[in-house]
């Protein structure tokens, strides 16, 4: 038996014989009619009303873009994730064979989401090209890979060259993909039998797979949040398939469970980084979505996880509009006509009939379901809506402090961070960073997340080992100890396992409408052989922008200290008459200053574009990098050791510092303002003093 002779088979031994339509189809079968009753069910298919999805064909059509339709040409002409097929699509090719033969591009391959870009094409046009290179590809695939020989798989490959049949690769490409394609191409003549047969029949595969193989946390646990979702959806969407209503109530259990159990009180998720708890909301929220639009009644704290975790990344957003890059995380902003700008690898992962923007599109359809002006504010690009109340978003149990001086694009802006991370957990998408201090002065972007770049199971370990680390972050590296390594533990030989054993502690927060002051220390250098203690306070004056750093180390022994500054995109010297001084030029921001209070023993470098060592790099989307300055002060000191960095803008302050035994006392003026900050052991204040 050939393999279409094959599928017909499947096909039928996978309907649900007690849906009407089924029946019916089946009864003309029996008299002889093969053909007849093909055509009765995907007639059913074309037209059904019921359930409901989140968008209809008639929604589809609003959306006009004209770069669309040049992509989708391009796809038509075999240029897929950057690379170009001659003929067929070959789906167990991967194109970083030569380069960092990393799996996730054969991965990104079986996700299709460039599916979604020849639907858009199609509804705009009704141009059948693009219905029909749709139809050709996913048959294509299905007989590239089927789902049987992987169905017994216990493992998920995670290495080179990659497969089809990860658990989240099914998940994706049925949420972001799949589903929403039946709405894009269903009316479309060149969508024959042969195709629907083999679309409903990986439908049935989906499913099948994904509900044995559900994670579990036994990988991060966005997948079991994209698992969860897609089984419910699939189970919900197709109840003329055998095993739906199992699919349904698995899937449907699972995300009722994982809504409440990844997200903490605040919102936010376990995983401590804002491209993965987008993921991972997103994926909840659709399943509640869905769920109403088909009387479901879904639980009391299930939007009210949604809200939150908007709320939650609405708090971090930059005046610039984007996400901070904080563990594994591409540069995602409201801005740009895709939230994710990456090649392949990226974190597109839903599809709205009215924005390619799935963070603008989310933060839209949010903002309607709980009533959110402030939501709708950022939806809008700041055009309608009301802005946020507050300005600090104080979340230290998750270990995220935000503040800023308000919210418009030229405003000032900082961000704190202390990851809590569960232990236990497989936390592989965070990184080295307790004490990380993320700065934007006047709309500028100063110091930044430099991202991820890879991952380590590609063939380039060391850079992804490189900005998982302290140095890839603005913080305090010791001995060059990887922060928060515990010895004879899983991965210890490499010093870089997955598991992050760092616990921050937030001692002391200050908000006032002029300035706002943090003080926290972290257990990253505990299990060193004379270990060493890292306390960071930070005062930030909202009016003129101006940061201040203390760095307070104690603990035993002598050891060489390393201060990290990883700079935007932009021009870094040092000054040629002050010691240790250094200038920074970016767009807007003709001249900020880096200025150590203390620089007596400091000795300093620039690194910009560095392999050897590497540094001075940040990757805005992932497998892509440019180089950046790094400004790394470094020293070797005896415990305790005390280190002041001021950053301010050319005459918006001056300063005065005053040590004694037991404090210091730094005095900064301009603006029409004067405080006075004192630093004492465990004691924080900031004066206002009279001009």
């Amino acid at each position: 038996m050939g393999y279409r002779e094959e599928e017909k088979t499947k096909f039928w031994t996978k309907l649900n014989s007690d849906h009407p339509t089924v029946k019916e189809a089946v009864a003309i079968k029996q008299t002889g009619r093969e053909n007849e009753a093909l055509d009765h069910i995907i007639s059913h298919f074309r037209s059904r009303t019921n359930p409901v999805y989140f968008f209809s064909e008639k929604e589809t059509e609003t959306f006009q873009d004209k770069e669309i339709l040049i992509e989708a040409d391009a796809v038509c002409d075999g240029w897929i994730l950057g690379h170009q097929f001659t003929g067929k699509i070959d789906w167990k090719y991967n194109a970083t064979e030569s380069t960092t033969r990393d799996g996730e591009w054969l991965w990104s391959l079986s996700r299709h989401q460039w599916w979604i870009v020849l639907g858009r094409a199609y509804r705009q046009t009704k141009d059948e090209k693009y219905a029909r290179e749709a139809i050709s590809q996913l048959k294509s695939f299905r007989e590239a890979w089927p789902m049987e020989p992987f169905l017994k798989t216990t493992t998920a490959n995670m290495f080179f060259p990659g497969d089809a049949w990860r658990s989240i690769e099914a998940a994706i490409r049925i949420y972001t993909v799949w589903l929403p394609f039946y709405y894009y191409f269903r009316d479309s003549p060149s969508w024959d039998s042969e195709g629907w047969i083999s679309y409903l029949n990986g439908i049935n595969d989906h499913a099948a797979y994904i509900s044995s193989h559900l994670t579990r946390f036994t990988r991060c646990p966005n997948w079991m949040a994209m698992e969860s979702s897609s089984l419910f959806q699939l189970g919900l969407l197709f109840p003329e398939l055998a095993n739906s209503t199992q699919w349904l109530n698995e899937g449907w259990q699972n995300i009722c469970q994982e809504s409440c159990y990844q997200f903490d009180q605040n919102g936010v998720h376990t995983e401590r980084t804002p491209v993965y708890h987008l993921v991972s909301l997103t994926a909840v929220y659709q399943a509640w979505e869905l769920a109403t639009l088909n009387n479901i009644e879904t639980p009391p704290y299930m939007l009210k996880t949604v809200e939150r975790g908007t709320d939650y990344l609405m708090g971090l957003i930059k005046p610039d509009l984007s996400l901070p890059m904080i563990g594994d995380a591409d540069r995602i902003t409201l801005h740009s006509r895709r939230t994710d700008t990456a090649v392949f690898e990226g974190m597109n992962l839903t599809t709205d009939p009215y924005d390619l923007n799935e963070l603008r599109a989310h933060f839209r359809k949010i903002a309607i379901h709980c009533g959110r002006n402030d939501f709708s504010y950022f939806a809008s690009l700041r055009r309608s809506g009301t802005s946020p109340r507050k300005l600090d978003y104080l979340l230290p149990e998750a270990g995220f402090l935000a503040t800023r001086s308000g919210w418009n694009a030229d405003d000032s802006y900082l961000l704190l961070t202390g990851v809590q991370l569960d232990r236990g957990s497989n936390c592989a998408h965070s990184h080295r960073d307790a004490g990380h201090v993320e700065y934007m002065c006047r709309g500028e972007d100063v110091l930044i997340d430099t991202g991820r770049y890879l991952y380590g199971n590609c063939g380039k370990l060391d850079w992804w080992q490189y900005f998982a680390s302290t140095p890839a972050h603005n913080t305090v590296g010791i001995d060059k100890f990887p922060m928060g390594h515990i010895p004879n533990q899983p991965d210890s030989a490499t010093g870089f396992s997955t598991i992050r054993n760092i616990r921050t502690m937030v001692h002391q927060t200050i908000s006032e409408p002029d300035f706002f002051a943090a003080d926290l220390s972290h257990n990253g250098y505990s299990f060193l052989l004379q270990p060493v203690f890292h306390r960071r306070r930070v005062v930030f004056f909202r009016k003129s922008g101006v940061l201040l750093i203390e760095d307070r180390l104690t603990g035993a022994g002598e050891h060489d200290i390393d201060f990290y500054f990883n700079f935007a995109p932009g021009n870094l010297v040092i000054d040629s008459n002050e010691k240790q001084v250094y200038h920074y030029q970016r767009g807007k921001l003709q001249d900020m200053v880096c200025r150590p209070l203390q620089p007596r023993g400091l000795s300093s470098r620039i690194w910009q574009g560095s392999e050897n060592p590497k540094a001075g790099w940040v990757s805005y989307a992932y497998s892509k990098k440019e180089p950046i300055p790094q400004l790394v002060y470094s020293i070797n000191s005896k415990m305790p050791y005390n280190n002041y960095t001021l950053f301010c803008p050319t005459g918006s302050v001056e300063h005065t510092m005053k040590t004694a035994p037991d404090s210091v006392e730094i005095d900064l003026s301009g603006n029409n303002e004067r405080h006075r900050i004192v630093f004492r052991k465990d004691e924080m204040k900031i004066e206002r003093l009279s001009l």
